[in-house]
Formats: C-alpha cells, sequence, structure tokens
C-alpha cells in the first residue's frame, strides 16, 4: 500500500470505529466489566454478614474494635490494546487484511473506552515488542493507534505473544483490561503461563481470534507453492487430493479449538471474529455476554 492508500484507509477505519463506539458499543463496553476492578475508599466498623477477608487488621488492633475496608468501583478503567503485527497477520483473502482488521477492533475499542472516559494504550508485537504507545485518550489518540497499527514496519516476520505481554506486565502500574487481537496461529506455553500471570496480577484478560476461512481450508486448485509467511518454509501441495484438504482443515480447526479452551482455562475470555464478517455483530454479542 502506497501512502495515500494506507491514509484513506486509516479515515475509512477511524470513521467506522467512532461511529460504532458512539452509537452501539460504549454502554456496553463500560457495562461489561463494571465491578471488575475495585479500589479501596474507607473503613467502617464490622456489621454482622460482611466478609471477613475485608477486614482491616492495623486499624482493628488500633482501635479495639473490628473495621472493614470499603471498596468503590474503580472511577477510570486502563484499556491495553496487545496487536499482533506478525507476517501471517497481512493475510486476507477477503476484501481487508487481518491487520486492517486488528485495527478496525482496536479502533472500536479504544473510542469505546474513550466515551467512557477511560484511557487506552497500545502494544504492537511480531517476533519481539515493536512498538508501545502509553496510555491516552480523545480522538486524535484513537486516531494515532489505528495509523501505528496499520504503518507499522517490524523487522522480522515471527510471532512472541508471550514476550509481549510479559514487557506488558512490566510496564502496568494498576490493573487493566488487556485485548490481545491475533489470529494466535503461532502461540506456545509461555504465552498462556502470561495470560495466568496477568490474570493473577487482577488484570482481565480477553483474547480476539481473528480468522480468516482461507486458515481453514485449501480450494481445489491442484499442485500449489505454500509458504509459511513466517518461518518462510515453502512447501508443494497436490490441493487435488481429498485427504490433503480435509486433513489441512482439521488440523487447523484443533488448532483453534486447543488454542480457545487454553485461553478460558488460564482465565481469559474469547471473542472471535472472521475477516469476511462486519465487527459489529461479534462484538456487540461478546459485550452483551452472548
Amino acid at each position: 500500500m502506497d501512502a495515500a492508500d494506507i491514509l484513506r484507509r486509516l479515515r475509512r477505519i477511524e470513521l467506522k470505529a467512532r461511529l460504532v463506539a458512539d452509537t452501539m458499543l460504549a454502554g456496553r463496553y463500560r457495562s461489561r466489566f463494571r465491578g471488575e476492578g475495585m479500589e479501596f475508599e474507607d473503613v467502617r466498623e464490622y456489621a454482622y454478614g460482611d466478609d471477613v477477608r475485608h477486614i482491616h487488621w492495623q486499624v482493628t488492633a488500633r482501635m479495639g474494635r473490628t473495621y472493614v475496608k470499603e471498596f468503590v468501583e474503580e472511577r477510570e478503567l486502563l484499556l491495553a490494546l496487545v496487536v499482533d503485527v506478525s507476517s501471517s497477520m497481512d493475510f486476507g483473502s477477503s476484501w481487508r487484511s487481518l491487520r486492517e482488521l486488528a485495527a478496525e477492533v482496536a479502533g472500536v475499542l479504544a473510542h469505546s473506552a474513550s466515551i467512557c472516559g477511560d484511557r487506552s494504550s497500545l502494544l504492537l508485537v511480531g517476533e519481539r515488542v515493536e512498538g508501545f504507545v502509553p496510555p491516552g485518550r480523545g480522538r486524535g489518540h484513537v486516531y494515532r493507534l489505528i495509523r501505528e497499527i496499520l504503518q507499522t514496519v517490524r523487522e522480522y516476520s515471527g510471532t512472541e505473544l508471550a514476550e509481549g505481554l510479559e514487557f506488558l506486565g512490566r510496564v502496568l502500574r494498576r490493573r487493566a483490561l488487556v485485548f490481545v487481537i491475533s489470529d494466535f496461529l503461532t502461540v506456545d506455553d509461555e504465552f498462556f503461563v502470561m495470560v495466568r500471570r496477568l490474570g493473577g496480577r487482577g488484570s482481565k484478560v480477553v483474547g480476539v481470534m481473528l480468522r480468516d476461512e482461507r486458515n481453514f481450508e485449501l480450494p481445489d486448485v491442484g499442485m500449489v507453492w505454500l509458504r509459511d509467511p513466517e518461518t518462510g518454509e515453502e512447501m508443494l501441495v497436490n490441493t487435488s487430493r481429498r485427504s490433503i484438504r480435509e486433513g489441512f482443515a482439521e488440523a487447523a480447526k484443533r488448532h483453534a479449538e486447543t488454542t480457545v479452551r487454553r485461553l478460558r482455562e488460564a482465565g481469559a475470555e474469547v471473542m472471535v471474529i472472521d475477516a469476511s464478517e462486519d465487527v459489529v455483530k461479534p462484538m456487540l454479542r461478546f459485550f452483551s455476554g452472548a
């Protein structure tokens, strides 16, 4: 894509993300995670039925009577967007690539957060951390996030999401809503360890799995060379053979199902979005708890 094409796509994605957030998603975004984060506000004397885990032992010892902590919902949520910009995300068999889809999803989320008074940050991950945009809010900030996703040029082609989450764990100063946006074609055990670790520190992790139909089925087009965009490995495949096509589809389906299961086992929620569909329906389903 040349500069003019990128600019047109950037404007289109930003406009749509803003419209979706303004008209449909902002309220659902906030209510979906209401109560996830609580902060200490004050203490009061213990009353029958209070949770003993909230006893403030220092105040209790000093006053000679039992006191408990009072909490209120956090006034601001921090949205942390972790976006996969590896080579496989440049693939697209429909009218947009997975990277463009990631930019649209991230834009909707960031606009929704901004409308609710929350800040959002962006972490771009390929084979290493490719870029980080500190938390901010407002239309200009969201525009920058989308631009960074579309324009970032990576140095390497692979995927190391675990390294990205480890970096995020170091820079987070408070609990956050962490959305990991990726095709998840290449994930290892360490990635799921980091997902669980972030959750253990109070953050909420959501895996946003982006799918392209051609990653799940091979067309019957005879002998073709297939190339792994991340490793560069090539293989000559006879797609006319039914067993080859069925084996490919089964392996892809099994990998996706295993990834979803392991994300949930690690404490994350999952949203699946297909590149051929509009982002509105799957996002509304997710934020409605469906």
